[in-house]
């Protein structure tokens, strides 16, 4: 009996227009990844009673728990991803390129994801309904890739023969690098941040069982969000430490860019990650050695009056239609 390879399996999802439903018409999306982790968790539960012996009694069942996450690298295909990370969405655009704005609010229904191992002598597909994001989280450095993380939770998982879409869409992987990334503040390119990264977390209340015979969360709601994030920087002056201690608001930007960053065609997209509203947490640089030093400064985004009312906002240019 063949061994399933992790090489060879392929994950696809899409968007339910009815929580832990399966879209009568599928349309699939590949998800390319890098690892994964989601899965269904039950627990067993043992029975206090006293018998007449000492032999435990046959454990029940506990509540079903689908979680996990979904690491990823960045790159211009993931539209329809962002859809579930942020909630508002709106394009614009009547031929390539089109620009794509995602925003925090009311994240979709729920998504559907399959996890297909066709190594095996019978093809087997695990599909996971009823999941929402989480948590998303993004690692910027000037070499290798740009490292994303899905935290997911779901409702069931099921265990077909056969896909729910035989025919979904796969529209490739171009990876963004740490050489196509930069980061402005205020306005004005900062050219010695060494390393960014930032968490956007949906809050999501998990703990929504019901006496309902299935074991499975009912709904997932989600909470208020939250926006955090860590810039490092060179120490060759104290202007953004400044800035942290006057408690002062600012902007942040981090932009990825293929070619020439118009969106008009493959290979020249851009994505561009906006935080309009910013303090930094003032946190004083120390010497650890010898070398060059370095300033970590946290930060928190947030939504207070800026008029495009989100705490962090996403804007792709890409010449991709519809996600």
């Amino acid at each position: 009996m063949a061994q399933q390879s992790g090489a060879n399996a392929v994950i696809i999802y899409d968007t339910e227009t009815t929580y832990k439903t399966t879209p009568s018409s599928p349309d699939a999306m590949v998800l390319p990844f890098k690892s994964e982790s989601l899965r269904l968790n039950r627990n067993l539960i043992s029975s206090d009673t006293i018998r007449s012996n000492r032999n435990p009694q046959a454990p029940v069942r506990g509540n079903v728990d689908v979680s996990g996450d979904i690491t990823f690298e960045l790159s211009p295909q993931y539209g329809r991803l962002f859809k579930h990370i942020f909630g508002t969405y709106s394009k614009s655009g009547s031929s390539a390129p089109y620009t794509h704005t995602y925003k925090i609010g009311a994240l979709p229904v729920g998504m559907c994801l399959e996890k297909q191992f066709t190594d095996l002598g019978t093809a087997k597909y695990f599909l996971y309904n009823g999941c929402k994001v989480n948590s998303f989280r993004l690692s910027a450095k000037p070499e290798g890739m740009i490292e994303c993380t899905v935290s997911l939770l779901g409702a069931k998982e099921t265990i077909n023969s056969s896909s729910f879409d035989s025919t979904a869409t796969d529209l490739g992987h171009t990876p963004f690098d740490g050489f196509e990334g930069s980061v402005k503040q205020g306005g004005s390119t900062v050219g010695t941040v060494t390393e960014v990264d930032f968490t956007l977390e949906n809050n999501l209340d998990g703990n929504t069982y019901v006496l309902d015979g299935t074991g499975q969360r009912y709904s997932l709601p989600e909470g208020r969000a939250k926006v955090t994030g860590t810039v490092k920087i060179l120490f060759d002056s104290d202007t953004l430490y400044a800035l942290a201690v006057a408690h002062t608001e600012t902007t942040l930007e981090i932009h990825f860019t293929k070619g020439a960053g118009t969106g008009a065609s493959a290979g020249n997209e851009k994505m561009s990650f906006y935080f309009d509203e910013v303090i930094f947490k003032p946190q004083s640089p120390v010497i650890s050695g010898p070398t060059g030093l370095l300033v970590e400064l946290p930060f928190e985004a947030y939504y207070n009056d800026d008029t495009d009312a989100s705490a962090v906002r996403m804007e792709l240019l890409s010449p991709t239609s519809t996600f």
